[in-house]
């Protein structure tokens, strides 16, 4: 090799390893630190994403706060009582914590009257005759309480117990009993325990077909005068009335008394929003 070639070599070598310890240099030098501070003390200003999920706030509106204070408010505490005498057993209301205590007093006298007037009504003699009576308090507030009376009486001698049922709604405000005008009228319901729309809302197919088969021996006539009649208050020297009703989340609930073979009474149901 001649003379000329051999520094044109060495002259490449010597470029060749002064890059790589130039590049070596380069690599093996550590990065100065970023500064991740400003990451904790400044907001974000960019708009949520799709996958953001901003927490709901769980206030509750005034609205609701209002409703729930005037429910709270309207709310009457009543708890059954228990008559007993000789073989008779009838649990009555009892209102609890009104502020008129007075008035709370009458309430509860009137409460028990009416569901011992039973007595009176069937003419039960309390020694001789068996009696039980169960009493539902289907709704309590400060404006009406309405309670539903079931049971069975047994006479002295009788051949066979007798199906019990009545109810009584109160207005307490005025103390004053309510009843099946309160809620519709006598000539409409006997319409409808006539009609083809009738529902007994206790019975089966069976005994719903029996019901039916008795219904068609009654009339239009018959059938207004016996819900006129109907429900508290008793007057002296009238009959025990052969029917009661009920109002209960806008239906009407009422007796029709059929012969005890089909149970003494069956419920009606009338819900007017239908009709």
């Amino acid at each position: 090799m001649d003379k000329n070639k051999k520094i044109m070599i060495g002259v490449i070598g010597a470029a060749v390893v002064a890059g790589g310890v130039a590049i070596g240099l380069i690599v093996s030098r550590t990065p100065p630190k970023a500064d991740l501070s400003t990451f904790h003390t400044e907001a974000s200003t960019k708009a949520p994403t799709e996958t953001e999920v901003k927490p709901q706030e769980t206030t509750v509106s005034e609205t609701e706060t209002t409703a729930k204070a005037e429910e709270n408010a309207s709310r009457l505490s009543a708890v059954t009582a228990t008559y007993t005498s000789g073989k008779v057993s009838i649990q009555y209301p009892v209102i609890e914590d009104m502020e008129d205590t007075q008035k709370q007093e009458q309430i509860n006298e009137h409460l028990k009257a009416n569901a011992l007037s039973v007595l009176k009504g069937y003419e039960i003699n309390e020694e001789t005759d068996s009696l039980t009576v169960s009493c539902e308090i289907v709704s309590a507030d400060r404006k009406r309480l309405t309670a539903v009376y079931t049971g069975s009486l047994m006479v002295e001698n009788g051949a066979h117990p007798t199906n019990i049922f009545y109810t009584n709604t109160v207005n307490l405000a005025q103390i004053q009993d309510m009843g099946l005008n309160d809620f519709t009228d006598a000539y409409t319901m006997a319409g409808y325990v006539l009609s083809d729309d009738v529902q007994f809302p206790q019975l089966n197919a069976e005994e719903t077909s029996a019901a039916l088969e008795y219904r068609s021996t009654q009339t239009l006539e018959d059938l207004t005068a016996l819900f006129k009649d109907a429900d508290f208050p008793v007057s002296e020297g009238e009959n025990w009335p052969e029917s009661f009703s009920y109002e209960k989340q806008g239906r009407v609930y009422f007796s029709l008394p059929v012969p005890h073979a089909l149970g003494d009474y069956v419920i009606v149901a009338f819900d007017p929003a239908t009709k």
